[in-house]
């Protein structure tokens, strides 16, 4: 079977958990038959669309390096030179099937393409960028969730000013750019944008043979906002790879450490486990954030100011490579994000390592923790209430044990590729019938 992957940004410079996730699977699947990585890279240098194909860890890969786009109503999802490139890569891979990891700077039209093609598409769903224009995390830039779609609340959105960007130049040339393209734009055109991008995003809807949703949140969020037919959209958790997790040995301490790892932003709620650990005893716990404090300096420079020196250590970047031993050194995780997470990497990963989580009661975080079985859930956002969740465990004699023996297997990485490659067979017996 020939299998063309399609993912928006990829190994090695990209490394969030659609990335890695499609890494794994596609190498496992790579066992078996053929595969090829269909993925972007942006660039503000050049404005032409080059193809590079080239191999990452013996995988086959197309890489498309395109020119930064100013506008964020038209080409990240609605782009004809990608729709021309993509069936080239058809027409000489020739695909059995194509498993979609994300079309961000891709099209809506990838799916149509392929029923033309008549070839299966499956679609792995990792965030709520189908039904959110910017980048997919339904939340306001000030931090404002967005428990319903409001086109004209996207249409504000989509043009305020960024904050607390790595390239801040950049990105700052970026926004001006498309504050010029706003005044050549009234709100009634703004809203008719996102009323096409939505028109286009539910062909996907109807061109693509099945869905998969990792969490039971983001399932129901589609089937709500789109009508998806329940039985076209089915859950299915990530597999991973558990092998680096068997082979390390958990170190103890004389505090109970606590322990982040993650982007250092404030859709992360970095902010919120800090403020939470002030009021923390030093002799009884300390915390470890483990992140790159160069992608948000000014956000970075917040926390460190807020951090009691005492409790709080900021320990850094780390690599993929290394995470199963660090967390043989973390006693409870935190992962204390304010917006709806899918099904977070992080949480599976600590799982796998034997520690319990604290986590926000929303979303996919809500949908992977049990409460007080294999963690312990708090008001999203609400220091306070984080604060109480982390002092009841330190008090408790028993509770730190108890959550661990309640948390869940985890799915591998070569179970799942079992379950999707049995979903590839339905959808080609299905087209031969």
């Amino acid at each position: 079977m020939k299998i063309l992957f399609v993912i928006h940004d990829f190994l090695p410079n990209h490394q969030a958990g659609a990335e890695i996730y499609t890494y794994l699977l596609a190498r496992e699947m790579s066992k078996k038959h053929e595969v090829c990585i269909f993925y972007t890279e942006i660039s503000a240098l050049t404005f032409f669309y080059n193809i590079t194909k080239q191999t990452y860890n013996n995988l086959q890969c197309i890489q498309i390096t395109r020119p930064l786009t100013t506008d964020l109503l038209g080409e990240p999802y609605n782009n004809r030179k990608m729709e021309d490139i993509f069936q080239d890569i058809i027409d000489d891979f020739q695909p059995d099937i194509i498993h979609l990891q994300h079309l961000l700077y891709h099209s809506f039209n990838y799916p149509k393409i392929a029923r033309i093609n008549a070839i299966p598409t499956l679609f792995t769903l990792h965030d709520y960028w189908l039904t959110c224009p910017l980048w997919g995390q339904r939340m306001r830039r000030n931090l404002e969730l967005c428990h319903s779609v409001e086109l004209i609340n996207c249409a504000d959105c989509l043009y305020e000013k960024p904050t607390n960007t790595r390239f801040f130049s950049l990105t700052y040339f970026h926004f001006l750019l498309r504050r010029w393209i706003t005044k050549a734009r009234s709100v009634e055109a703004r809203i008719q944008s996102l009323r096409k991008r939505k028109e286009l995003a539910r062909s996907v809807m109807e061109d693509v043979d099945l869905f998969i949703a990792p969490s039971p949140f983001l399932r129901n969020e589609f089937i709500r906002f789109f009508g998806i037919p329940e039985q076209k959209i089915i859950l299915s958790d990530y597999g991973f790879d558990t092998k680096p997790f068997t082979k390390t040995k958990r170190q103890n301490h004389s505090k109970i450490r606590f322990g982040f790892i993650g982007t250092l932003s404030e859709h992360k709620g970095v902010h919120v486990l800090v403020e939470a650990f002030n009021s923390i005893d030093r002799e009884k716990a300390e915390l470890h954030i483990y992140g790159d404090a160069t992608w948000f300096p000014d956000y970075f420079t917040t926390l460190e100011k807020m951090a009691n020196p005492d409790t709080v250590f900021f320990k850094g970047p780390v690599p993929n490579n290394t995470v199963a031993e660090l967390l043989t050194r973390i006693d409870v995780f935190v992962v204390p994000s304010i917006w709806f997470e899918n099904s977070p990497l992080t949480i599976h990963e600590a799982f796998m390592a034997g520690v319990p989580v604290i986590t926000s009661n929303l979303g996919g975080m809500a949908d992977l923790v049990t409460d007080r079985v294999s963690g312990l859930l708090f008001e999203v956002g609400d220091s306070r209430d984080l604060a109480r969740a982390i002092e009841e465990l330190i008090q408790s004699d028993t509770l730190l044990g108890d959550l661990r023996q309640g948390i869940p297997a985890v799915k591998s990485i070569e179970e799942n590729s079992r379950e999707i490659e049995q979903l590839y067979h339905q959808l080609l017996d299905k087209k031969v019938a």
